[in-house]
């Protein structure tokens, strides 16, 4: 049986009385009130109030680190159990474009950046698709503490994960290439120049560098592998060449990698002008530089162009086209390197000066003495082996140790006189001191080679003799450019124009050279029958023209003379027959090649860098100048040096026609 009587009771109720009664008490109004106030009150806080802002559902970009940190680590840990729903949701918010819609806001995705980086030993192999997200994320271009929490997630992943190192590494390399847009940033980022996208890139590499010594081991064959094709457009390769070379100045154990790779790129794209431009004619030829010239300031439009303006162009007309673009490219980047080498020859730092010139001189003994073709590559030595009296000793000495080096194969040893003569022929800062030098060197190597084969010799030969024939050749290319330094005077100062034309007699010549060239011209091995037929006529001329020495007898007894394809010797007759192989015709196949490596520079920007370098060829003053049959014919043939002809061989023709490309099949004809 339930009691009726309770001892709590409820606030504001009076118990019945013993009688039973059933009449509502009256209760007292002011405690009445109260009660109705306070559960006014009550029902009040519980409804909305139209003053205070309540939030439903909360902002995910609003996420504290706690629980961006909490939603991390159980995603890897289910992910790892079997359950990859929270860890492709992470994946997705890091692969998503920043400017896609429903792209997490930097703020937030950064906070998932510090967590990640707080995580990394769970980063196994068994989370590659998350850690490839990380680093194909677009950072490059949000705000400054996104960048540096995710250079702090990159160094914390390799350092314990180094087995991604080659893909970090590869994707800021990639950079180099396809520079990243300014717009890729989210809404809360600030917007950012292009140029500080380039320097959030190196100092992210620098950061890695530093941190993880090693990974310079990876970056070198990255460098190369990522390098622009030789079809890619100047601007790519300006772009990436530049970028690389910035890295050399932070990775200076990769600097000499660098440098050697960007050399060796340059001269591949320089041997593959020569080659393409061999078949075009000359008027081709200038007009090709011409536009190259008027298109340098163009080039970043010239990327632009649509395809359909390609397809319309006949094949003629496209071949053309990609060659004006690579002469574009060559003179491009040998700018580039111009002006990356003058802030190092230029700033007076001995030790910076020293080094970088063995690395020069270095590139040019293993990539481009070995590269026949090459035509402008080289000049970098010789503009800057020109800026102190020592560089150009150095340079002459490292060309006559190639040259004479018997250790050697012999194709580089003729390489290498060549080089030896074009250089002290052609350079401007070569003092006459030096140029008797060499004229002495050249000369007692010529004549041990003559005492030591002359007793066997049964004729002239180029493929049995071929150094000594490469060091006659020097010698009278040599004289042709510097036979002023070779004339002995009594105070020691060449002689002048009215001197040489006045001078009445034999002029006395520098150490016997004249007896000792006499000897070789007239011997056996018969050197003017060899040597390409344009240096021996104007050798002749000049030698005649100055009392040098008188060769025209012999000249005319050679025209009789016909040589034969059997090893070392020679007939009266027929001429040998031309080889599908050679590609040389008749006594071609059996002369030397007139390939002197700095004859005149052609490349409309680059060649500011020499105006003060080269040496011009001038006639002996005094010396008639004779005409071929076109000028005879009332052609205008006039330029710079006068009115040079053909029979006076190209040496003054490609000094004349220095707006113009050179004559490949004349000076750097190929066997």
């Amino acid at each position: 049986m339930v009691s009726l009587a309770s001892t709590e009771r409820a606030p504001g109720i009076i118990a019945p009385s013993a009688g039973g009664s059933l009449k509502r008490k009256q209760f007292d109004a002011n405690s009445d009130n109260e009660n109705l106030l306070s559960s006014q009150t009550k029902r009040r806080r519980v409804t909305f109030d139209p003053e205070v802002d309540v939030r439903i559902l909360r902002d995910p970009n609003e996420k504290s680190l706690e629980l961006v940190g909490e939603e991390v680590r159980r995603a890897l840990e289910k992910h790892t159990a079997g359950d990859s729903t929270g860890y492709d949701h992470i994946r997705s918010l890091l692969t998503d474009k920043p400017t896609s819609a429903g792209a997490p806001l930097t703020g937030l995705l950064q906070k998932y950046i510090i967590t990640l980086a707080n995580n990394v030993p769970l980063l196994d192999h068994r989370c590659r698709g998350l850690v490839h997200a990380i680093i194909d994320c677009s950072w490059i271009a949000r705000n400054e503490q996104f960048v540096r929490s995710y250079r702090h997630l990159l160094r914390s992943l390799l350092s314990v994960q180094p087995g991604f190192t080659s893909t970090v590494l590869s994707m800021l390399v990639n950079m180099f290439v396809e520079s990243p847009s300014p717009a890729m940033r989210q809404q809360d980022d600030p917007s950012i120049q292009r140029v500080r996208i380039h320097s959030r890139i190196h100092d992210c590499l620098s950061y890695l560098l530093r941190q993880s010594p090693m990974a310079s081991t990876y970056l070198g064959p990255i460098l190369s592998s990522t390098f622009p094709f030789p079809t890619d457009t100047a601007k790519a390769h300006v772009q990436y060449i530049k970028n690389i070379l910035k890295v050399s100045e932070y990775c200076p154990e990769l600097k000499g990698e660098i440098m050697s790779l960007v050399v060796d790129k340059l001269v591949k794209i320089d041997v593959q002008i020569q080659v393409d431009m061999e078949e075009l004619e000359d008027d081709i030829e200038d007009r090709l530089v011409g536009e190259a010239a008027g298109d340098l300031d163009g080039a970043d439009d010239s990327d632009n162009e649509s395809v359909s303006s390609e397809e319309s162009l006949d094949p003629e007309e496209q071949r053309l086209k990609d060659l004006k673009e690579s002469v574009t490219k060559l003179d491009s980047i040998m700018d580039l390197l111009f002006s990356h080498y003058d802030s190092v020859f230029a700033g007076g730092d001995l030790f910076d000066i020293d080094e970088t010139f063995e690395s020069l001189l270095s590139q040019f003994a293993s990539i481009i003495l070995p590269t026949y073709r090459s035509r402008h590559t080289q000049f970098l030595l010789f503009h800057f082996s020109q800026t102190s009296p020592n560089l150009i000793e150095r340079f002459a000495g490292c060309c006559s140790h190639l040259a004479f080096d018997h250790g050697r194969p012999h194709i580089l040893r003729v390489a290498a006189a060549a080089y030896l003569a074009s250089f002290i022929a052609r350079g401007a800062h070569v003092s006459a001191a030096v140029v008797r030098d060499v004229f002495d060197l050249l000369c007692h190597h010529l004549e041990t080679l003559r005492l030591a084969c002359e007793p066997a010799c049964k004729g002239p030969d180029v493929r049995r003799y071929g150094t000594y024939y490469a060091i006659s050749q020097a010698l009278l290319y040599t004289f042709c450019f510097r036979w002023r330094d070779l004339i002995v005077t009594a105070d020691g100062i060449p002689p002048t124009d009215e001197e040489i034309i006045y001078h009445e007699g034999e002029f006395t010549w520098h150490n016997s050279v004249h007896d000792i060239i006499r000897r070789n011209i007239f011997s056996i091995f018969n050197p003017l029958k060899v040597c390409a037929p344009t240096i021996v006529a104007q050798f002749a001329r000049m030698a005649h023209h100055l009392r040098f020495l008188y060769v025209f007898p012999l000249l005319e007894t050679n025209k009789r003379i016909r040589l034969a394809r059997s090893v070392g010797s020679y007939t009266d007759g027929v001429g040998a027959r031309e080889t599908a192989l050679t590609m040389k015709k008749g006594e071609e196949t059996f002369l030397l090649d007139a390939y002197f490596p700095f004859d005149p520079y052609v490349l409309p920007r680059s060649k500011r860098w020499l105006e003060q370098d080269y040496m011009q060829w001038k006639p002996v003053p005094g010396m008639p100048v004779e005409r071929n049959e076109e000028d005879e014919d009332g052609e205008e043939s006039e330029d710079e040096s006068g009115d040079e002809s053909d029979s006076q061989g190209r040496i003054q023709e490609e000094d004349e026609d220095e707006d113009g490309p050179d004559d490949e099949t004349s000076t750097n004809a190929s066997s």
